[in-house]
């Protein structure tokens, strides 16, 4: 008899789930506080920025809006929390012992899901736009995909990430005082 016969077909490997006796129970990721700096403020700060910039420069004059208006400031805090979903959920996903193996693909298809929402909000509800917010949240279907490797795949060098960190974070702080200033 051949022996090639009887051999069951080789399966694709299981994930293995190695836990540690006595371990602690954890919710977050191990490098919490790396993955935060080093992959989700950066991108963040990086989609912040540049949904400012390009709020005030669709509304016109762009030193009214970036100097003297707070309207861009607030408006764009809507594409950056609109891009954390997906990202959050790869947080949480990939500090999970059973889960970590499946984040990258429930990255992709919660991107892929809130981009099939968006555009189905086009179809479906046309009217309903609040200053133009859907036009602002299109824009970050690319940055999904540059978050996607800059965030997913690997983490910024140290100082690049804390560089738009920084640059970031100055420029909420500015937005949120310019109501104190005008």
């Amino acid at each position: 008899m051949n022996a090639n016969l009887t051999k069951p077909k080789s399966q694709k490997p299981k994930p293995v789930v190695r836990i540690e006796r006595g371990a602690k129970d954890r919710l977050l990721p191990k490098r919490f506080v790396r993955i935060l700096t080093r992959r989700y403020f950066p991108v963040l700060s990086l989609t912040y920025v540049s949904s400012v910039l390009g709020i005030a420069y669709r509304e016109g004059g762009i030193g009214r809006y970036l100097l003297q208006d707070q309207t861009a400031y607030s408006m764009a805090l809507l594409p950056a929390l609109w891009v954390s979903i997906p990202a959050i959920l790869w947080i949480v996903l990939r500090g999970s012992h059973l889960y970590r193996h499946v984040a990258s693909a429930w990255y992709i298809f919660t991107a892929a899901l809130m981009t099939f929402l968006l555009a189905m909000s086009y179809v479906l509800l046309p009217e309903l736009d609040y200053h133009n917010a859907r036009g602002y949240l299109v824009a970050t279907i690319p940055m999904m995909v540059v978050m996607y490797f800059t965030f997913v795949k690997t983490a910024l060098p140290a100082g690049m990430a804390h560089g738009l960190s920084v640059l970031g974070l100055t420029v909420l702080l500015f937005g949120a005082s310019i109501r104190f200033w005008a």
